[in-house]
C-alpha cells in the first residue's frame, strides 16, 4: 500500500540544508494500522507529509497502492487519501452536517446522495443528533468524531493520522482509537498513526516504526488489545 525506497529529504535551516530524513526504506501493508513514534523534531511528521504527497523526496522513491508517487501521479493519487489532524480543521462557521459535506462540495459531486451518505456517516460516529449543531457548540471529542465523518466522505483508501487524540483527554482518547480501529475492519482502510504517545501506538497499531534522527531505528510488531481508557501508570506499567 505504501513503499518507501531509500528516501531523504533535506530543509534549509538558519541557512544551511540539513538532512531531515536520512535514507529510510519501509513498507506497509494493505488494511494494517501502522504507527510512526518518535521524538519531537525526529522526523515523523516529516515522513507522513513525504507519504500523503504534502512534499516531496530528494533522493529516494515512494509508492502509493502499488504505484510510484510523482508529479504526473500525484494529483490522482492523493485523491484516494485523507487526513485527520490534531486541531480538526473544522470551519466554525457552518454546522456539523455542513463540514462532513465539505469535500463532495469541493468535488461538485451529487448533493441529495452526498446529504445522505453524511447523514449515515454521523451515525457511524455517533452524532447523529448534531448535524444541525454549530462547531463552537461541541466538545474536543465530538469535533474530532466530526472532522473523523468528514474524512470517509471521499471513501479514502488511506487514512493519514497526525497526533488525532493529543488534544483529548484519556476517555475521549480511547473513544476516538476505537472508531479508528472500527474504519480499519469495517472499510479496510489502511491508517498511518503518527503519536508521541506510546500508549495510542500499542493499543491501536499493528506495527510501529521508531523513528530517530531522521532514520529507521526498529519496526516492532504489536498485538492490539481492547481498546479502553486506561491510566498512564496502566500505559507505561503494561507489557
Amino acid at each position: 500500500m505504501i513503499r518507501f525506497e531509500n528516501v531523504s529529504k533535506d530543509f534549509i535551516v538558519n541557512d544551511k540544508k540539513t538532512r531531515v530524513i536520512n535514507h529510510i526504506t519501509l513498507s506497509i501493508e494493505k488494511k494494517e494500522i501502522y504507527g510512526l513514534v518518535g521524538q519531537t523534531g525526529s522526523g515523523k511528521s516529516t515522513i507522513l507529509r513525504l507519504m500523503n504527497g504534502f512534499i516531496e523526496p530528494d533522493d529516494g522513491d515512494i509508492y502509493l497502492m502499488d504505484e510510484k508517487l510523482d508529479e504526473k501521479t500525484k494529483h490522482r493519487l492523493v485523491k484516494d487519501t485523507s487526513m485527520i489532524f490534531q486541531s480538526f480543521n473544522l470551519l466554525g462557521n457552518l454546522n456539523v452536517i455542513e463540514n462532513v459535506l465539505l469535500p463532495s462540495k469541493i468535488r461538485k459531486e451529487n448533493k441529495k446522495d452526498n446529504i445522505r451518505k453524511a447523514q449515515k456517516l454521523l451515525s457511524f460516529v455517533g452524532l447523529s443528533n448534531l448535524e444541525q449543531s454549530y462547531i463552537r457548540n461541541l466538545s474536543g471529542g465530538e469535533k474530532q468524531r466530526v472532522a473523523i465523518a468528514r474524512t470517509l466522505m471521499t471513501n479514502p483508501k488511506l487514512i493519514f493520522c497526525d497526533e488525532p487524540t493529543s488534544a483529548l483527554d484519556e476517555k475521549t482518547s480511547y473513544e476516538i482509537l476505537k472508531l479508528l480501529k472500527d474504519i480499519n475492519e469495517k472499510f479496510e482502510t489502511t491508517i498511518v498513526v503518527v503519536s508521541h504517545d506510546i500508549s495510542v501506538i500499542k493499543a491501536l497499531c499493528n506495527r510501529v516504526a521508531i523513528i530517530e534522527r531522521g532514520k529507521v531505528a526498529d519496526i516492532i510488531s504489536l498485538k492490539t488489545k481492547d481498546l479502553r481508557p486506561i491510566s498512564y501508570k496502566e500505559a507505561l506499567l503494561s507489557d
